[in-house]
């Protein structure tokens, strides 16, 4: 393997490589070693040039040692290997591994799990107490009816959050194994309305779909998915008889409500999972508080750009531009 193919194998890797000497000259660095020690390529000179917390771990190493230091903000994982040749060691590997998004991964998991046990305590709490009610003849005639509801209510919604959970999962491991193909946004967001027509009759909001054709490249599955969501959301949050406008034109989707709208201060978190503007209404209408981490997770994976303008009390419009169909 000649120089050139080994500088550009280590260059394709994600972590850190640097390669030093005996008299501490950098004989090689990477340029996510350079990225991960803040310096220009070429900068790296000597052990010297390295910042503070590298030079102390160099100063008591020994081959195989690793050890977890903070580099301008951010967690790195630092590993040190002899170079040897023939027996003899004649240099030093330097490996850094950055740790930011391994740990922003593990955080965004534990929380996931705490709010998904959180979100699922609720209505099983629910269906156990009402059907224990029942099981045990302390639920009068006429109240069985009315638990029965409460438990079919509560199992729905219990339904939808794992629906959305599963979606959310195979997003996260890219288990989507459909293809993609041409599909047209304007005959989707036709076939939602459709399908959400009863839902909006019963707030009595009305649901207008303008503009034309607007075909993407896309699964047509998720697509259909970030619509349902979209509208849904439209319509729950709603306020009676209002209105939804829904428009694909220019390679854009734009839904409008009239709505109760978004306070400023939540506008940088409503696309986090689990995260409810009004917790209570949310519940109370049967949100599972993960449709617009949804939509956000399907605009990603179809390099769709994502903007959402909303004023409390006025109402809300989430726009979404597709890449030209090629």
């Amino acid at each position: 393997m000649n120089e050139v193919m080994l500088s550009g194998i280590l260059n394709a890797l994600e972590d850190g490589v640097a390669v030093f000497d005996l008299e501490g000259t950098a004989l090689f660095c990477n340029g996510p070693a350079y990225a991960l020690l803040h310096k220009t390529p070429g900068s790296v000179r000597m052990l010297s040039d390295l910042p503070n917390e590298v030079r102390a771990f160099f100063g008591g190493v020994r081959s195989g040692r690793t050890e977890t230091v903070e580099l301008f903000g951010q967690a790195v994982r630092l590993a040190y290997q002899d170079l040897t040749e023939n027996g003899m060691r004649t240099g030093a590997v330097l490996i850094l591994t950055d740790l930011g998004e391994q740990q922003r991964a593990d955080r965004i998991r534990r929380e996931f799990t705490a709010n998904v046990s959180h979100e699922l305590k609720t209505p099983l709490t629910s269906i156990s107490g009402y059907a224990e009610m029942i099981e045990n003849g302390m639920a009068k005639t006429e109240d069985v009816r009315i638990f029965a509801e409460r438990i079919r209510r509560e199992s729905n919604r219990m339904l939808s959050l794992v629906s959305d959970i599963i979606t959310l999962s195979e997003l996260d491991e890219k288990q989507i194994l459909e293809q993609a193909e041409t599909v047209d946004l304007y005959e989707l967001a036709e076939q939602t309305i459709e399908t959400l027509k009863s839902a909006a009759m019963l707030r009595g909001v009305s649901v207008r779909l303008s503009g034309g054709p607007m075909p993407v490249h896309g699964v047509r599955t998720l697509l259909s998915e970030l619509i349902y969501n979209l509208l849904d959301n439209a319509i729950r949050y709603n306020r009676d008889n209002g209105s939804v406008s829904v428009r694909t034109s220019d390679h854009t989707l734009s839904v409008r409500d009239t709505g109760i709208g978004i306070p400023k201060h939540h506008l940088s978190r409503i696309f986090e999972r689990f995260y409810r503007v009004d917790k209570s209404r949310s519940k109370a209408t049967g949100g599972t508080g993960l449709g617009l981490a949804i939509v956000k997770h399907i605009c990603e994976e179809h390099h769709a750009t994502l903007s959402l303008e909303s004023a409390e009390g006025i109402g809300t419009e989430i726009t979404i531009t597709f890449p030209p169909v090629k």
